[in-house]
């Protein structure tokens, strides 16, 4: 599927069996090739919401627009608490030039 504008993209679930809600987006990197990460949640049915969870998804700049070329979703709400502390914990870590680690 290939989209417009990415200010135009609208989550759906590739099952078709759940509903998805987005709780929020951000841009972490723009250009030809840009990533967006979503936090969602999500219900099968009439079951309850699940989640949040994080989506990662990777588009590629093509003659008509925009299209999904990759993406990263976790799946249990743990992963995304777990990966928070993961963040918090690396961005007191200082990177030489090289990327050989200082601390």
């Amino acid at each position: 599927m290939i989209i417009s504008d990415l200010d135009d993209l609208v989550l759906e679930q590739d099952d078709g069996e759940a509903t998805v809600e987005e709780l929020g987006r951000s841009v972490l990197s723009e250009g030809p090739w840009t990533v967006v990460a979503y936090l969602v949640k999500r219900r099968i049915g009439d079951n309850p919401w699940q989640g949040p969870f994080l989506w990662l998804h990777r588009y590629q700049k093509v003659s008509q627009g925009w299209k999904l070329a990759s993406r990263f979703r976790t799946t249990e709400p743990c992963q995304v608490e777990k990966l928070s502390d993961a963040l918090q914990k690396w961005s007191h870590t200082k990177l030489h030039p090289n990327g050989i680690n200082l601390v």
